[in-house]
C-alpha cells in the first residue's frame, strides 16, 4: 500500500478523498487550508475537506502557506505520492521534490485547455461541448505538468457549473485511483502538454459575474449558467441589485432592440434582448431575498417591457 499525502479544501476534492479510502489507500495526512469565514454570519468555517476528515478519523494538518518553511514537516513523512484535488495553493519545487513517486494533482478540465482556479466555470461560460478531468505530474508551473490520463464527459446545455462540477468531482476521484495504481504498477507515465490549445481560467471575483448583455443570446446563457452558483450572474434593474440563477435562450434575431432592454414579460419569465437575439430569464432573486421562479419573483418586483437592465447599482 502506497503512502499517500491528500491536500484539497473544497467540495470537489470530497470524491477524490473518499476513493482513496474505498480503493484501500487511506491517506496518512490530509492537508487543508484554515478555517474561512462564511455564510451570513461570516462565522468561521472549516473546509468541507476538513469536517469530512474529521468524520473520517483522518489525521489533519492546516497549511496557509509554503513560504518561510511552511509545509516543511512533509518531508518526515516519506511520502510515495502527494495527491492534490482542489487544495488552493502554488506549491513551491521544494514541496513537489518530496514524494517519491511525485505529486499527482486532479484538475477539472481537459488540459491544456483551462489551466487555473476556475476552469469548470471557464468552460461553461465559453460555450465548450465537452469538459473533462485529467490526472497530471505537478510542475512548478500552474498546470502545466505531464499529463498523465484523462476522461471527457458532454457538457448539457442548461447544465450550470455547480452541477458540472459535482459530476467532474465523481469522475476525477475513479480517474485518480486508476492513475495511483498505473503508476505502480510501473506501465503509466507522463505525457507532456501540447503547447498549442492553452487557455486560462484565472479565480473568479464577485464582479466577474455582471451579465454581457452586449453578446448575443447563446453567450449570455452561458454566461448565467456559468456564473452559478459561484460568483453567481448580476444585473441592475432600476439601480436594484437582480441575481439571475436560470435563463433560456430564446432566439438569436436580430431586433434593433438595446442590449439589457425588457422587450416582454409573462408567467414563463422576463425576455430580454441580448447584443444578438434574445433570452428568457426564468428564477430570479432580488439582494436580501431567496430565489424565485420568475412568475412568483415578479408578484413582488415589477418589471415592465421596454425598461434597460444593466448599469450599476
Amino acid at each position: 500500500m502506497a503512502r499517500v499525502v491528500f491536500f484539497g479544501s473544497p467540495d470537489f476534492a470530497l470524491p477524490t478523498l473518499r476513493a482513496l479510502i474505498d480503493a484501500g489507500e487511506p491517506p496518512v495526512l490530509v492537508v487543508t487550508q484554515p478555517n474561512r469565514p462564511a455564510g451570513r454570519g461570516r462565522a468561521a468555517t472549516p473546509t468541507a475537506v476538513r469536517r469530512a476528515a474529521g468524520e473520517l478519523d483522518l489525521p489533519v494538518e492546516i497549511v496557509s502557506s509554503f513560504r518561510e518553511g511552511g509545509g516543511d514537516f512533509l518531508a518526515e513523512l516519506e511520502a510515495d505520492f502527494f495527491v492534490v484535488a482542489a487544495f488552493g495553493l502554488i506549491f513551491p519545487r521544494r514541496i513537489l521534490s518530496l514524494p517519491r513517486s511525485g505529486c499527482v494533482n486532479v484538475h477539472a478540465s481537459l488540459l491544456p485547455a483551462w489551466r487555473g482556479a476556475s476552469p469548470v466555470n471557464a468552460a461553461i461560460a465559453a460555450g465548450d461541448r465537452w469538459t473533462g478531468v485529467t490526472t497530471m505530474l505537478m510542475a512548478s508551473e500552474l498546470d502545466a505538468g505531464p499529463i498523465l490520463l484523462q476522461r471527457a464527459i458532454p457538457i448539457d446545455p442548461m447544465e450550470t457549473a455547480g452541477t458540472l462540477s459535482n459530476r467532474l468531482a465523481e469522475l476525477g476521484g475513479e480517474l485518480l485511483v486508476d492513475t495511483l495504481h498505473g503508476i505502480e504498477d510501473g506501465g503509466l507515465t507522463g505525457t507532456p502538454q501540447p503547447e498549442t490549445g492553452v487557455t486560462f481560467a484565472p479565480r473568479l471575483r464577485k464582479e466577474d459575474g455582471r451579465v454581457p448583455w452586449e453578446r448575443d443570446a447563446i453567450a449570455v446563457h452561458d454566461h448565467i449558467r456559468g456564473m452559478h452558483p459561484w460568483p453567481g450572474s448580476f444585473t441592475y434593474c432600476r439601480k436594484r441589485y437582480v441575481k439571475i440563477h436560470r435563463s433560456r435562450p430564446l432566439d438569436l434575431v436580430e431586433r434593433g432592440d438595446p442590449p439589457g432592454r425588457v422587450i416582454g414579460v409573462d408567467e414563463r419569465g422576463v425576455a430580454v434582448a441580448c447584443g444578438r437575439g434574445a433570452v428568457l430569464l426564468e428564477k430570479l432573486q432580488c439582494e436580501g431575498r431567496r430565489s424565485l421562479e420568475a412568475s412568483e419573483f415578479l408578484r413582488g418586483f415589477e418589471m415592465c417591457a421596454g425598461e434597460r437592465l444593466g448599469g450599476e447599482g
